[in-house]
C-alpha cells in the first residue's frame, strides 16, 4: 500500500494511502481478527487499509470510537478518518479535526437536494456538489457529537471553485474555515480548530 500523500500544515498532518492490494494481501499485513464481521469486501479493505495506515503513522495507536461514532486514539492527538474508492485519509492534530475525501462523481449531485438548500441547487456542477458534500462531512466529523442536519445546521458561504483554497462556513452560528485540495479526481477537505 503506497503512501500517496503526506500533507503537513501548521496544526495538523494528513496522510493519504492508495489501496492497490487485494483483500488477501491486506489481511496478511493486518492484525485484525474480526474482519469477517464486516459485510462487503470493499468495507473490509477500507478497514484493513485504515488500520495499516494508522500503524504506519502512529505505531502504538489504538483506535476506538466515542458514543457518537467519532474515532479516537490513545494519545494526545485527535484523529479523523475518511475513505473514498481506493483512498484512505487520516488526519492527526492536537486540535479537534475533521476531514473528508470524496471521489468527484455524479452521486453527490444526485444526493444534493438532501444536503443543500433548494435555492442553492441551480447550476450546481458535479465538482461543486462533491466539494460541498466534503465540507459538510468534514464539519460533521469535526463536531464529533452526531445529530447534525446538513441543510439546517451548516451554511457554506459562496465560493469560486479552484484546485485548492479556503471555504468559509457557519455551523450553528460558529464561523469555520475549511481548507480543500483537489487530488486527481478527489477532493480532500479538512477543518482543524
Amino acid at each position: 500500500m503506497p503512501l500517496a500523500h503526506k500533507l503537513k500544515f501548521s496544526n495538523c498532518i494528513i496522510a493519504i494511502w492508495k489501496t492497490t492490494e487485494s483483500f488477501d494481501d491486506l489481511k496478511k499485513e493486518s492484525d485484525i481478527s474480526d474482519i469477517h464481521t464486516f459485510k462487503s469486501e470493499k468495507r473490509k479493505k477500507e478497514i484493513l487499509s485504515r488500520n495499516l495506515l494508522l500503524k504506519e503513522m502512529i505505531p502504538e495507536a489504538e483506535l476506538s470510537y466515542n458514543n457518537f461514532g467519532a474515532p479516537q486514539i490513545n494519545s494526545s492527538d485527535n484523529i479523523s478518518i475518511s475513505h473514498s474508492k481506493n483512498l484512505v485519509a487520516i488526519g492527526f492534530s492536537k486540535d479537534k479535526i475533521g476531514i473528508d475525501i470524496q471521489n468527484i462523481s455524479e452521486k453527490a449531485l444526485s444526493l444534493s437536494p438532501r444536503f443543500i438548500c433548494e435555492r442553492n441547487l441551480n447550476n450546481l456542477s458535479i465538482e461543486k456538489a462533491t466539494l460541498l458534500w466534503c465540507c459538510k462531512e468534514a464539519i460533521y466529523k469535526w463536531y464529533q457529537k452526531g445529530s447534525v442536519n446538513f441543510k439546517a445546521d451548516i451554511f457554506i458561504f459562496p465560493f469560486n471553485l479552484k484546485a485548492s483554497g479556503t471555504i468559509l462556513a457557519n455551523f450553528r452560528k460558529e464561523k469555520l474555515s475549511l481548507f480543500y485540495y483537489k487530488i486527481d479526481t478527489f477532493y480532500l477537505v479538512y477543518l482543524c480548530k
